[in-house]
């Protein structure tokens, strides 16, 4: 295979990928309805202070309830979209997952599970201050996924020193937001 032939390759799976089909907007639109449902909920249950004189507009989900809000009128304009495209139509769901969908299934499980030890591991435990656990997430975070870029281009040591100045800015830009302008005391 020569590289006219890789890339006339590469750019069919990318022509796949930029056009969406009616048929996975409808069934994403649905995710987003039930998203933004939960979150509106969710925020309405949440204690209004009502007891300590807070009105409803400064309640600790009004924020989250609103951006719930969002995402379920834009998750139901999609569901019209799509179902105007004929995306309602589930029969013709076809489950075959190309190369290029299942790297990125693979990355975004991979992300999902760095954030899940992130919060759960490092940010669930006393044992680890805040401004650390930042730091290895945002450091690790950003090394793993140029590690095609540090196997194919060697470069190694120059992604390495930029995972590791950004992991220290962030951690430390993150750090002092909220602890000296929002006042929120961190782990």
């Amino acid at each position: 295979m020569n590289t006219s032939d890789v890339s006339e390759q590469n750019n069919d799976e990318l022509s796949d990928v930029s056009s969406v089909s009616p048929l996975s907007d409808f069934v994403f639109s649905l995710f987003w309805i039930a998203l933004g449902s939960l979150i509106m909920l969710a925020s309405w249950q949440m204690d209004r202070l009502e007891g300590q004189g807070s009105s409803l507009y400064t309640a600790p989900g009004s924020y989250p309830g609103l951006l719930g809000g969002i995402l379920l009128i834009l998750g139901v304009l999609l569901a019209v979209r799509s179902f105007k495209a004929g995306g309602h139509r589930l029969g013709q769901l076809n489950l075959n997952i190309s190369n290029i969908h299942r790297t990125s299934f693979l990355r975004v499980g991979v992300f999902l599970v760095f954030a899940l030890i992130y919060c759960v591991g490092f940010m669930g435990r006393s044992w680890m201050p805040f401004w650390l656990a930042t730091f290895l997430f945002v450091t690790t975070f950003i090394f793993l996924f140029n590690w095609q870029a540090i196997t194919s281009q060697g470069r190694t040591k120059k992604i390495l020193v930029s995972a590791i100045s950004m992991g220290v800015g962030t951690s430390f830009l993150v750090s002092y937001v909220f602890q000296e302008l929002f006042l929120v005391r961190l782990p």
